[in-house]
């Protein structure tokens, strides 16, 4: 926990000092028009200072799903999104500080999510701070550390390539596109927390089936993620094409923005669905931590992202939408066929 939260504060400081180019470098890659090129300027140079917060949250957060107490894990969140929700609406709504407000409140939430955060690591018996340098820096485990991270963070930059393509060419296709995708996104964000509820649940009982050697326990655990993975993927896919012509009404109140997200809800209403394998894997191959095959899996599903929009390049929105799901698709796919492979390694003394 305090190399996390170490590597945490040293990134975010990194993040902040680099802040003048990160911000050049996202104006170019979106491209967008002037207005929505200002606003993002605005939101970045506030928003940007939260970075070794925000990062050190997601520490926090491992630390009490690694203890299996996902209560104070939601708990956390909840309490991080509330401080958010209720200074949004002071600083946006009352103060009119706009995009800047919007960003403000998402800093001052993330330092009350960290203070919060350290409180209850405190009560649990975890005090990170008065571990010693020394061993902070002790080259075998922060090597361990650094190893299953560094995968996990290409992983993870893989991912976010892959959304960033996603609205950096929808917004080149213009300010309605970039705004009706940006609402239907909302779709998948509120399915993916379905999703990640059970990934989640898959990383603690497949990580303690595999510390005990217990390949049923494990195999057990992988069938129920991936069962009720699929299963509340249905569901919520059948529940946005029900509502999700209302959800865009409530989200937005452009009728250009709406018309756009109107002709795309399939599309954004079937991501739950492609991506329910993805989330599951990704919980087993955490919890088991065979981050170096999910980071090379990732990196071949972005390989079929970047394909599929090379493909489609003149369908327009709608090859965006087709190269979001077959991205999504393939990681699932990619993740169940090298699965036996890995689970046998696992266990090389259990019968098949």
């Amino acid at each position: 926990l305090a190399r996390a939260l170490a590597a945490a504060l040293a990134v975010g400081l990194v993040m902040v000092a680099l802040q003048g180019p990160l911000a050049a470098a996202a104006v170019r890659l979106f491209g967008a028009s002037p207005a929505v090129t200002g606003a993002l300027s605005a939101y970045f140079a506030v928003r940007i200072w939260c970075a070794p917060f925000t990062l050190a949250n997601y520490a926090i957060l491992g630390s009490t799903l690694g203890r299996g107490r996902t209560d104070l894990g939601l708990g956390l969140q909840v309490a991080i999104n509330a401080v958010n929700v209720v200074l949004t609406l002071l600083f946006v709504l009352r103060a009119d500080y706009g995009v800047a407000g919007a960003a403000l409140a998402t800093v001052l939430a993330e330092i009350a999510g960290t203070v919060l955060g350290l409180a209850v690591l405190q009560r649990l018996g975890s005090r990170p701070w008065r571990v010693p340098v020394a061993e902070i820096v002790e080259r075998a485990g922060l090597t361990r550390m650094l190893a299953v991270n560094g995968d996990v963070m290409v992983r993870t930059l893989a991912l976010i390539t892959a959304l960033a393509l996603f609205s950096a060419l929808g917004a080149r296709s213009g300010d309605a596109t970039l705004a009706a995708n940006a609402v239907l996104q909302n779709l998948f964000l509120v399915g993916s927390f379905f999703l990640d509820g059970f990934a989640t649940a898959a990383e603690v009982l497949c990580g303690q089936a595999l510390g005990a050697r217990d390949e049923g326990r494990f195999r057990a655990a992988v069938r129920l993620s991936l069962g009720w993975c699929l299963g509340f993927a249905l569901a919520v896919s059948g529940l946005f094409l029900a509502v999700g012509e209302s959800f865009i009404d409530a989200i937005t109140t452009a009728p250009e923005v709406r018309a756009v997200a109107r002709d795309y809800l399939v599309y954004a209403a079937l991501t739950p669905v492609a991506a329910a394998a993805a989330f599951a894997f990704d919980g087993v191959y955490v919890g088991a931590t065979w981050t170096r095959p999910m980071r090379n899996l990732m990196l071949a599903a972005l390989s079929v992202d970047v394909a599929v929009l090379a493909l489609t390049r003149g369908a327009g929105n709608t090859g965006l939408w087709l190269a979001m799901l077959a991205f999504l698709a393939a990681r699932g796919l990619g993740q169940a066929l090298l699965y036996p492979r890995l689970v046998a390694g696992a266990f090389p003394q259990a019968p098949a």
